[in-house]
């Protein structure tokens, strides 16, 4: 990989950190703000959204945080000299999967064993495109003018 390429990557890495971080900060204002509605009492509605709200935050939080991790990890890779090498196989990376995930830690191949290994797997089937000239419409409120 060149390093353009590399720095690329680099600056992709630290946007969506920024990202994230921005996003907890804003998550953190908003739990503050329900914490401060739950003092008042209200109606059974209230305290359902609030608290089905809080959930959902925190499950978000947790994802968020384990790609923090993965972001900071891949920065490590790239002080060290290992950013872009698949820790399965050991080849190289595809500059095209990185730049869509660029804290992978695998190169597509394996991380589809790694999936599959986990139970995350999800099979791909594809895009085919319909052919519309094969479709017959009829319509009875449209007539040969």
């Amino acid at each position: 990989m060149e390093k353009k390429q590399f720095e690329e990557c680099k600056r992709r890495l630290l946007e969506e950190k920024a990202k994230i971080l921005e996003r907890y900060l804003a998550k953190e204002e908003t739990q503050q703000r329900l914490e401060e509605e739950s003092k008042e009492p209200r109606d059974w509605e209230d305290i359902g959204q609030m608290t089905y709200t809080e959930e959902l935050l925190d499950n978000l939080s947790q994802i968020e945080i384990n790609t923090l991790k993965e972001i900071d990890y891949a920065l490590k890779k790239i002080e060290a000299g290992t950013y872009g090498i698949c820790e399965s196989c050991g080849e190289e990376i595809a500059y095209e999967r990185l730049c869509a995930i660029p804290w992978t830690r695998h190169c597509a191949r394996c991380a589809e064993e790694v999936e599959k290994e986990s139970g995350t797997y999800l099979p791909s089937y594809g895009f085919e495109p319909m052919i519309t000239e094969d479709i017959e419409i009829e319509r009875e409120d449209l007539g040969e003018s």
